[in-house]
């Protein structure tokens, strides 16, 4: 499974590779520029000597291919996640790695205008801090999501006891679904949707069962 999913992720990180190259040295060209006369828009009003038409033609290169590496990237993760867990649940993390490497595009391409990214990044900082605290729960459950397919404690199927304080005691069932939020275990008592935050901290396996009142583990089903 491993070797599937490398094998149909490998020619979209090449891609990715390829066209960060550009972006990295479209950045380059442009920096030059910026060191010398604080932004490359300065002067546009002037004449477009050659240098200036470059470090333009750098910026939009570095826009350009850096936008086509995220989405390279973006493409080589979930398609690799999809092989591997056997379904299309890859639509939260392709967000997050959209999120961020446009980010690391918008940022530099701003500085290379001469935008003054002081104030922009303290008012983006106060608005990361509260919407952190408000999604705090359900970030901690999709980066616990993303350990557990990681780590693969257990694999869809698998009959498991999870005992966990954060789960408010003991799970017993067979995983029928390993998601980026919830873990999906099907129990005697029906279908139960547990938090992966919990799940991460649970201890797995039959010794993970309660002991009864006499001090004896009970038996595994």
């Amino acid at each position: 499974m491993k070797e599937a999913s490398a094998r149909v992720a490998r020619p979209h990180l090449f891609r990715a590779a390829f066209w960060a190259i550009c972006a990295a040295a479209g950045l380059v060209g442009a920096s030059v520029w910026k060191e010398e006369r604080g932004g490359i828009l300065d002067g546009l009003q002037g004449d477009l000597e050659l240098r200036h038409a470059a470090a333009i033609g750098g910026w939009i290169l570095f826009v350009g291919a850096g936008i086509i590496a995220v989405r390279a990237l973006m493409r080589a993760a979930t398609r690799a996640v999809e092989v591997r867990l056997g379904d299309a649940r890859s639509g939260p993390l392709a967000l997050v790695i959209q999120g961020i490497g446009y980010l690391l595009v918008l940022l530099p391409a701003l500085d290379l205008l001469g935008v003054d990214l002081a104030g922009l990044l303290l008012g983006g900082a106060i608005t990361g801090v509260a919407l952190g605290i408000a999604a705090q729960q359900t970030l901690g459950n999709f980066f616990a999501g993303i350990v557990i397919m990681l780590v693969r404690p257990f694999s869809v199927g698998d009959y498991v006891i999870l005992r966990s304080g954060p789960l408010g005691g003991e799970y017993e069932g067979t995983v029928t679904e390993i998601g980026f939020f919830y873990l999906d275990l099907a129990t005697d008592r029906g279908p139960v949707a547990l938090p992966n935050a919990g799940v991460l901290t649970a201890a797995v396996g039959p010794g993970a069962r309660a002991a009864d009142p006499g001090g004896e583990e009970e038996a595994p089903a």
